[in-house]
């Protein structure tokens, strides 16, 4: 940058206006370095041979004083052919003064690593050596060496890209391992370690070695009685472990578990796995000690008592569990197994699928953290719980590690629920310590303490979902839930509502369902069964159910109309529920993507086999959003809903581009404009003026000129802040440059400053992930502002210009959050169940049925007139017959022309193609 910086304060700007102007002469002495900026020149060498330079090739002087001469003649090929130049004296000065910052490490007698002299700002204050190439050995020696003030993130870019020139991470886990032992380096070499759990846990997860080397790193802590550091290690661990679904079978009931349980709601822990006997099948199935049980066959295991929890996995033959390794809540579960209450240790939101969100993750002061347990020792515990110990030893104890954010916000987790550390669910919102806004996660600021993050994970079960509970007779109540609540609760609820004399125990809450075909299903749902909400299908109810009675829940009549209302098409859907579902989906497949994904899909690396690549999944959603608008167009036979379609799709891509979901909205762009849509003339004719100016104001957003300046421009806007879904091609592109661009060894070096720049680029990328609230309550809501900023162009009508909306109090309103709830399940059910065209060329056969090419006629008109020309064909065919048999019998001589008698054939097959033609 320091160079470049250098030859743009120098640079002179030149313009060739004609094609075929001469610029340099064979022989001409050069006088200077020059690139071309638009246009081409064409240089013809004196033995003949030609070759073509184009934007962005460079000629003249080399970096020396000695003089040049050009060979060959060089002319423009083009009008306005642009050119930057620098002299030759400033170009030699420049890039010689590059070679004097350079900075070589040699070892016996050999060059392993080159350093480069940097300013990061004009003020002279920041500057130092960063390193740009070096041996492998070198560079990760580099680790645990002292890092200049412009190298922060050396630690970060060497985790993410190792993997390109290391055949094993255990190369590096061995060397971390060996200079432990050395006192002066142990805390870096725990920083390192640190770090790497904390950024790239799935290096971890699922390799055997890898997993070995974090136990064995563990032991060493605990034998160093490195306890802060150990606390902060089993903390990351526990924040970035993946749920895992572990499926067992028992020949019967009465078959003893292959694994035992400990804590349980009575101790104030969760449920976890104390033993798991070797070689059994839950040991096969990758139950391992130290899971905590998150949900056992739909059952939530969040305030189970431990005899509970072992009735319910005895009492199943088929048993799918849902775990997650939390071994910091475990230890503490073993240190502490006969004491009531809380644990108190902080606690830590779930992360979704390992994803992304930033969150407070560890605390890398661990000297404040060693000090803090000195003096907790000596503190009382309170009385309620142990919460206000939590809540100070968290304001304390937590700063994040997490690299800066180019946003004016600081992050925080999404979560599912609160079960990632064992704990009951807090009432308290933990503050916590946000980096510094200059330095990275290699170098937290760790004295600034007076920010605070809001961490949304914590935040109580609120009541903000509604069921609709039926009686046989068909009366109905709204019911206000929370995710967490259960079928039990429901059924006292239910109670209250329906004002029942009879005691909970009497009832019970069924789900009556209703087949495709027809047919009526109902089952009992189980006391302890959660997310209810979630569960219901549009087919489906709930009923309250006496115990002690056997009347029939849905009538016939009540079971068609259940299966009418679960058949649904795009133009009942809600465009603001669409896209808020479409950016829903998009961002949980964006935050699942691991920055290791980014580098072994540019790199063609090959991914351990057992995980699933999420960043595949997001490639693939755009185009299969593409082909879902396109067949929804074409599948549609009658024109005016054709029109309503597009109409309906333009909608869509407004609101996604409300919730800066570009991702769809350039798939949803790219499906109406595929031929088969966009060729049909008729159906475009329909759509009102509005519509089209819109449709064109959003396809002017991803004009593909000056490298898609105009989408470049709003994505780094300062007021666009995270969640952001980007445009996915672009991000390939930029990376596959940056790779393509630059060698990855130079001088039989590891090209590290090549490395830099593409782990920049992804951090970049994941920071557009970064949250501080939940993504799918912003996605809404900015739909829903969009939408009503937006009425006058969408929603017209005849008093004043603006459609009166619904005012967002109505919240409270249960039907109003039953009906909006609905709508959102119906958009989730379409979606999940859409049948796609991914052939084009099928897309085109379906087109042509409403639209025929240019000149021809519809497919029935088009056998009828094949038809005729058959016909006609063999009516000529007979007439030429006799007119060379006529000819024949009159002239016995042959004839002097060959067109005077042409042959049987060939009068036949001329006919025949005129016709046709």
């Amino acid at each position: 940058m320091s160079v470049r910086r250098e030859l743009c304060a120098v640079m002179v700007f030149a313009v060739v206006e004609r094609a075929g102007t001469i610029v340099l002469n064979d022989g001409e002495e050069l006088d200077s370095w020059s690139v071309i900026l638009n246009g081409s020149v064409e240089v013809t060498y004196p033995e003949g041979r030609t070759e073509i330079l184009c934007m962005g090739n460079s000629f003249g002087v080399s970096p020396t004083m000695e003089k040049e001469y050009m060979r060959g003649v060089m002319k423009t090929k083009v009008d306005d052919c642009q050119f930057v130049c620098i002299a030759q004296q400033d170009y030699c000065c420049i890039l010689n003064q590059v070679e004097k910052n350079m900075q070589k490490v040699e070892e016996e007698g050999e060059i392993v690593m080159v350093k480069e002299h940097r300013e990061l700002d004009r003020t002279g204050t920041r500057k130092g050596h960063i390193v740009i190439k070096g041996t492998t050995e070198r560079l990760t020696m580099h680790l645990v060496e002292e890092h200049s003030v412009v190298d922060p993130t050396y630690i970060e870019d060497f985790l993410l890209t190792y993997r390109t020139f290391l055949s094993s991470p255990m190369v590096v886990g061995r060397k971390l391992l060996e200079w432990f032992h050395d006192p002066s380096l142990r805390d870096k070499v725990t920083r390192v370690v640190l770090l790497w759990v904390n950024n790239h846990f799935n290096d971890f997860e699922g390799d055997p070695e890898m997993t070995h080397f974090l136990e064995e790193f563990e032991n060493n802590l605990e034998r160093e009685k490195m306890c802060g550091h150990l606390r902060l290690l089993n903390i990351a661990c526990a924040a970035k472990a993946k749920l895992r679904v572990v499926t067992l079978t028992k020949p019967s009931r009465e078959a003893p578990l292959a694994f035992t349980l400990l804590g349980g709601s009575e101790k104030g822990f969760r449920i976890f796995v104390e033993s798991v006997e070797p070689g059994s099948k839950a040991a096969e199935a990758g139950l391992r000690r130290g899971d905590q049980i998150l949900e056992v066959n739909g059952q939530n295991f969040e305030n189970v008592q431990l005899s509970k929890a072992n009735e319910i996995l005895r009492n199943n033959t088929h048993l799918s569990i849902t775990v997650k390794t939390n071994l910091l809540v475990f230890k503490e579960l073993l240190a502490r197994p006969e004491k009531n209450g809380a644990p108190h240790i902080p606690k830590i939101g779930d992360i979704k699928k390992a994803s992304r969100y930033s969150i407070p993750d560890l605390a890398v002061d661990v000297e404040q953290v060693m000090s803090l347990e000195k003096v907790s020792k000596k503190a009382k515990a309170n009385t309620v719980g142990g919460r206000n110990k939590l809540k100070k030893i968290f304001d304390k104890t937590l700063t994040s590690i997490l690299p800066p954010k180019p946003y004016n916000d600081v992050g925080v987790g999404q979560s599912q629920d609160d079960s990632i550390v064992g704990l009951k669910q807090s009432k308290q919102i933990p503050p916590a310590l946000p980096v510094s806004g200059n330095l990275s996660s290699s170098n937290p600021d760790l004295l600034q303490s007076h920010h605070r993050i809001l961490d949304f994970n914590n935040q109580p079960d609120m009541s903000d979902q509604v069921l609709r509970v039926f009686k046989a007779d068909q009366q109905s109540r709204y019911i206000m839930i929370g995710k967490d609540t259960t079928a039990k609760e429901v059924v006292a609820q239910a109670i209250r509502e329906f004002a029942l004399t009879a005691a909970p125990e009497a009832y019970s809450l069924c789900e009556v369902s209703v087949t495709p075909e027809g047919v009526i299903k109902q089952r009992r749902l189980p006391e302890q069964l959660s997310k209810l909400a979630d569960r219901i299908q549009l087919s489906g109810r709930y009923y309250l159910k006496s115990n002690m009675e056997t009347e029939t829940l849905c009538s016939d009549e009540d079971a068609q109309e259940l299966l009418r209302e679960s058949q649904i098409g795009l133009l009942q859907l809600s465009t603001v529920e669409v896209a808020a579902q479409l950016s829903m989906r998009a961002f949980e497949l964006f935050c699942a993507i691991e920055p290791t994904e980014y580098i072994d899909d540019l790199f063609k690396l090959r991914p351990r086999p057992a995980s699933p690549s999420s960043l595949k999944r997001f490639e693939e959603a755009i185009n299969r959003e593409t082909f879902w608008v396109a067949t929804e167009v074409v599948r549609e036979p009658n024109q005016l809903k054709r029109m309503k379609i597009i109409k309906h799709f333009i909608k869509i891509a407004l609101h996604c581009r409300e919730c800066k979901n570009f991702n769809s909205m350039f798939a949803i762009i790219s499906g109406l404009n595929l031929a088969p849509v966009s060729r049909l003339r008729g159906t475009w004719e329909k759509l009102p003026s509005k519509y089209e100016k819109l449709f064109s104001d959003l396809q002017d957003l991803f004009d593909p000129s000056r490298n898609m300046a105009k989408y470049r421009n709003v994505l780094n806007s300062q007021n666009l802040q995270p969640p952001i879904i980007p445009l996915f091609p672009v991000i390939k592109k930029d990376l596959t440059f940056l790779h393509e661009g630059n060698d990855s060894k130079v001088d039989g070096l590891v090209n590290f400053e090549k490395l830099r720049m593409i782990a920049k680029e992804i951090r970049h990328v994941g920071r557009m992930a970064a949250v501080n609230m939940d993504p799918a309550l912003m996605f809404r809501t900015r739909s829903l502002s969009q939408g009503s900023a937006n009425a006058a162009v969408l929603d017209v009508t005849q008093t004043g210009g603006h459609k009166k909306r619904v005012r967002r109090s109505s919240f409270l309103n249960a039907k109003k959050l039953y009906e909006d709830a609905q709508m959102a399940r119906k958009v989730k059910q379409y979606l999940a169940n859409l049948t796609l065209e991914t052939n084009e060329e099928s897309l085109q056969t379906l087109s042509i049925q409403y639209l025929p090419p240019f000149g021809t006629s519809s497919p029935q008109s088009l056998k009828k007139i094949l038809s005729l020309s058959e016909e006609a064909s063999e009516r000529h065919r007979k007439q030429a017959d006799d007119a060379i048999s006529s000819a024949s019998s009159q002239h016995s001589s042959p004839p002097t022309s060959p067109r005077s008698s042409p042959k049987k054939g060939e009068m036949r097959t001329e006919n025949r193609y005129t016709v046709a033609h």
